[in-house]
């Protein structure tokens, strides 16, 4: 029983002369299997996802509201090149949508070109998730 505290003892009194003890450098064989090993660790671990910045999604839902605003105003009156504006606010609000679905983790209707069909959709789903505007 003797032998097993003499053991304990040792064990013990190396572990702290490897702590106090500086330690060498690592050669060059340790420095490419460790980079080895993290560039291997880096492509079998799954990257995480950043949560959205909760100010972006604030700023995304007030410009999407300003937009929709926009487009049934320009729907509303009669004015000079009407469908070239509302061609042009209903591409930016696609543009938003598709942004906001990326944000929002929608999955992509790849089928769907872009159109109401398409802008429905992805207002549903992003309503569904709790986006307002």
């Amino acid at each position: 029983m003797a032998w097993v505290v003499v053991l304990l003892v040792f064990l013990g009194l190396c572990v702290l002369l490897n702590l106090l003890l500086p330690q060498p450098p690592p050669s060059r064989w340790r420095r490419r299997l460790r980079r080895s090993v993290d560039g291997l660790a880096a492509r079998i671990r799954p990257r995480p996802v950043p949560e959205p910045d909760p100010f972006e999604t604030l700023r995304l839902q007030t410009r999407l509201g300003h937009l929709a605003g926009e487009i049934r105003r320009v729907e509303a009156t009669r004015m000079y090149a009407k469908a070239h504006k509302l061609m042009a606010l209903e591409a930016a609000y696609d543009d938003l949508l598709d942004e906001a679905c990326r944000m929002a983790g929608v999955s992509e209707e790849a089928d769907l070109k872009r159109g109401e069909a398409k802008r429905w959709l992805e207002e549903q789903e992003l309503a569904s998730r709790g986006w307002s505007w």
